[in-house]
């Protein structure tokens, strides 16, 4: 079977450009023209893929090629070669409005699918494998940034503040990767009735949530929310999964030293932190299972957060808040009715 096509030529030498006309036989093509004879084997071209109808070009061993739009003669050329069938379909796609519309819809899920469901995961497996000294070091970082820009020290006398240690180590007991566990005491208007859980263990209470506490019951639930988000990494993790690139590096090579590249973006992520609901869910679980392990009444707990809600929304239009343990969890009713829930 012999069949050929015009085209444009060019040695690939000069920008000299000749009319030629291709033509197959066999597994050779032969390129004619004026002053030109030549001929090449199928298997030593290679041949660009179809792009809507952007002229193609089939370009030859010793560097010159031709351009055509000649495309069913240079599928023909790829089908002698053993090749092209992938292409071919994904041009049919494309050549359809349809299926392009479907592909795009693919797509979009395929997107959404990795960034709801993948990246949680790659997070939280990275999390789990971060080496407790790198995880100590950004806590202990964090924590002196925290210090510089928003954070002033405890004004709460010390023997409130031994009452409340003794407490947060009852607690603490409970895990066994608990060594450097630890709970700090600060105050300061901009961030008010608060509470953070830092990497490495480090729990943050401020001064006006003891104040607005009626009892420790009410303060022992936060603590255990707290270090519920200490247990499941969930600082780490909400770092990684706005660090896509330090993530995707430290689970697919293993390297997991890239991740501390990203420690220094952790005191902002805490101050701007909007916890998941999935991580407010799991560190409010926490909180339930201890009360109901120590005899405390949960609705304590509710209790509590539903008058740190109410403060919040009394101090929100005076002073401007950072890191706000409110504004990091989302739908507080939400919460208090599934802490009462729980209860039960």
């Amino acid at each position: 079977m012999t069949a050929n096509c015009s085209a444009t030529w060019y040695d690939g030498l000069t920008a000299l450009r000749r009319e030629v006309t291709l033509t197959v036989e066999g597994a050779s093509l032969t390129v004619s023209g004026e002053g030109i004879e030549l001929r090449y084997l199928l298997e030593d071209l290679r041949i660009d893929p179809r792009l809507g109808s952007v002229r193609r070009m089939l370009r030859c061993p010793d560097g010159a090629t031709a351009e055509t739009s000649a495309d069913l003669f240079l599928d023909e050329l790829l089908r002698r070669q053993g090749k092209g069938g992938f292409f071919r379909r994904v041009h049919h796609w494309e050549s359809s409005l349809g299926r392009a519309f479907a592909a795009l819809l693919l797509t979009l899920l395929t997107a959404y699918c990795f960034v709801s469901y993948g990246v949680p995961f790659l997070a939280a497996k990275a999390a789990f494998a971060l080496p407790p000294a790198t995880e100590e070091l950004m806590g202990r970082e964090t924590l002196q940034v925290l210090d510089r820009l928003v954070l002033k020290p405890s004004k709460l006398p010390e023997e409130r503040r031994r009452e409340l240690r003794r407490l947060f180590s009852s607690m603490a007991v409970r895990y066994p990767e608990r060594a450097g566990w630890r709970i700090e005491f600060r105050s300061g208007e901009a961030v008010g009735a608060n509470a953070f859980a830092l990497p490495s263990g480090i729990v943050i209470i401020t001064d006006k949530l003891v104040q607005l506490a009626k009892n420790d019951h009410e303060i022992a639930g936060v603590l255990a929310h707290e270090i519920g988000h200490v247990n499941y990494r969930h600082a780490l993790r909400h770092l990684l999964q706005n660090s896509a690139t330090a993530l995707l590096v430290a689970t697919l090579t293993g390297d997991i030293s890239s991740i501390s590249s990203v420690a220094a973006t952790m005191p902002t992520v805490l101050i701007a932190a909007r916890y998941s609901r999935s991580f407010e869910r799991e560190a409010d679980d926490a909180a339930v299972v201890y009360l109901k392990g120590e005899g405390i009444p949960v609705r304590a707990y509710a209790e509590m957060l539903a008058r740190l809600d109410a403060d919040h929304w009394q101090e929100r239009e005076r002073v401007p808040r950072f890191g706000e343990l409110l504004d990091s969890h989302p739908l507080m009713l939400e919460r208090v009715n599934r802490v009462m829930e729980n209860a039960r």
